[in-house]
């Protein structure tokens, strides 16, 4: 076992996210440690044998930590000047900073108008920003800058540039990295010794640092494998591409830190959520995001059971035989599963201002009952479709509709719609985003007698209720059904076209699509899928923030 604990010597943690310069990084990446160690080496020399060390140290597989629960602090704007190694006029600088606050504003603009997805217009403002803080083109020429000018980089008169420095407060000021089947040579801990004992610092040049490799394991409560934490890791080649990253850099441009996305899970997060508020559609998504470029975003929500649909025949194709009860769905003898199996979700944009309701990507849900040779199957399924693609996108077929140029997703997504985050936060109240296909008929929904009618929906919130317990969770303390949605964005249960499935005597039946609007207890976790398809999609719920939120939505959809 290697355990290596990291004392924060201030008592507070400044790192800034990856993926949110406003928000703090908790627990710190192993990426991040990491990439302190190579720091230590390379300022001390570059010693062979450490380098050994580090090579050996990149390969193990993900660690898991041990890390306490910890206070955000406030983040606050702070104006620094502007830095640079060399003499610009100070005019200069400050076109660059109007010029970069206009930037900025128009880029927060366009991702509030997209509600935060990154679109191409978004992108080549994002592009001009970076090529206004490339500052090359200003100091190929030195020594040609006025006294004056030379003045004018005074900090009193320097533009300067808005920064954020987002901090915690960890309730215990440690943090341990635990990997648990590795074993140290005396010469390898002596040198991981020395590497340790010269970091100083983890994230910020503030956040102080004492590390040292412990004996004993603390408790530890983030593990890797599944979760809906992504923490950046290392992998075989970390340190070469950091040395590589370093050449073009220099310690001067804008860099970025290689890593390798790994998925993690907080155990005691987990454990404070109630076992039947967790249906047993939850699982791990494999993200497929629709390619902005090639307009494959252009099918709407009503088509969601046929891309469900050519997404799985795809994946099937592509299966070795046999092909296993969990990710077929059906039986030996072709009769449906009675346990929860793949599921193939698309993802459409709803719940902000703008949505239209396209489909922005797909997810394919591996339940967490999935036994490991459905799941295998899976994975390597994709493997070969991306293998044949060689590199190109994944293409969905539609024959006279066109296709669905597609590419998986891991690590830090920017499309939002897509975030496996968006669709599995805990929350008491959830709206469909895509109608539910009724377990049962109610009856006429829209004809007879009031009384009848009645009745009928009645019946519909029953069946919403069932779903809900088919799933593993208790009944809804309210439940709204409505053939209109209740968010922004979602087509109502009319413009869809009929969903069959076959019934008992093996003729087909056509199901009631129906809208819902849940509200719990206690808060379930995600992603919830209800009703008979949900396997292809149908009944994807979204998790609502707050009464207000679901209202305001409802008033806006009729």
């Amino acid at each position: 076992m290697l355990a290596i604990e990291v004392n924060f010597l201030t008592g507070r943690y400044v790192a800034t996210a990856h993926n949110d310069r406003e928000s703090s990084e908790w627990p710190p990446h192993p990426a991040r440690l990491f990439s302190a160690l190579v720091a230590s080496w390379a300022e001390a020399g570059e010693d062979d044998a450490e380098r050994e060390v580090l090579e050996w140290m990149e390969a193990l597989p993900p660690p898991s930590l041990g890390a306490s629960d910890v206070d955000p602090r406030k983040v606050v704007s702070y104006f620094v000047p502007v830095n640079d190694t060399r003499v610009i006029s100070g005019s200069w600088y400050e076109r660059c900073h109007q010029k970069l606050n206009e930037l900025e504003d128009q880029f927060e603009a366009e991702l509030e108008l997209s509600g935060g997805e990154l679109t191409k217009k978004a992108e080549r403002t994002r592009n001009k920003i970076q090529k206004v803080l490339d500052v090359d083109s200003q100091v190929s020429n030195v020594g040609t800058t006025s006294t004056e000018s030379a003045l004018d980089m005074l900090p009193d008169v320097r533009g300067k540039q808005e920064r954020h420095f987002p901090s915690v407060t960890p309730r215990d000021a440690r943090v341990t990295f635990v990997w648990v089947g590795a074993h140290l040579s005396v010469a390898v801990r002596s040198s991981l010794d020395d590497l340790l004992s010269r970091v100083t610092r983890l994230g910020h040049s503030s956040s102080l640092v004492s590390c040292r490799i412990v004996d004993d394991s603390p408790s530890l409560n983030w593990t890797s494998g599944s979760g809906s934490h992504v923490l950046r890791c290392t992998g075989p080649g970390q340190l070469t591409a950091l040395e590589e990253r370093y050449k073009q850099h220099q310690a001067i441009k804008p860099r970025s830190l290689p890593f390798a996305a790994v998925r993690y899970s907080d155990v005691s997060v987990a454990a404070d959520i109630p076992v039947q508020l967790r249906p047993d559609t939850v699982g791990d998504w494999i993200v497929f995001e629709f390619l902005l470029k090639s307009q494959s975003r252009r099918f709407p929500s009503t088509r969601a059971v046929e891309v469900a649909t050519t997404m799985r025949g795809a994946v099937m194709s592509h299966a070795e035989d046999p092909i296993p009860e969990g990710l077929s769905g059906h039986q030996s003898d072709g009769a449906p599963t009675l346990e929860p199996h793949v599921a193939f979700l698309p993802l459409s944009y709803v719940g902000f201002e703008h949505s239209d309701g396209r489909i922005m990507g797909l997810a394919m849900s591996l339940p967490v009952s999935l036994e490991d040779e459905s799941r295998r199957a899976a994975l390597r399924a994709i493997g070969r479709w991306e293998q044949e693609a060689e590199s190109n996108p994944l293409v969905l077929a539609f024959g006279s509709a066109g296709i669905l140029q597609l590419q998986r997703r891991s690590g830090p997504i920017d499309l939002v719609t897509i975030r496996p985050e968006r669709w599995r936060k805990p929350s008491l109240r959830w709206v469909s985003a895509l109608p539910i296909a009724l377990p049962t008929h109610p009856g006429p929904l829209g004809r007879g007698s009031a009384a009848a009618r009645a009745k009928a929906w009645k019946r519909a919130e029953q069946a919403v209720a069932a779903s809900c317990r088919h799933v593993g969770l208790p009944e809804p303390i309210h439940i709204e059904v409505s053939l209109d949605p209740f968010i922004r964005g979602a087509r109502p249960a009319a413009d869809f076209p009929p969903f069959c499935q076959r019934g008992r005597d093996g003729k087909p039946v056509a199901r009631r699509l129906v809208h819902a609007a849940l509200v719990f207890d206690q808060p379930v976790v995600g992603p919830l899928v209800l009703g008979a398809g949900r396997f292809l999609g149908l009944g994807l719920m979204r998790p609502i923030d707050d009464s207000a939120t679901m209202e305001n939505a409802r008033d806006v959809n009729g």
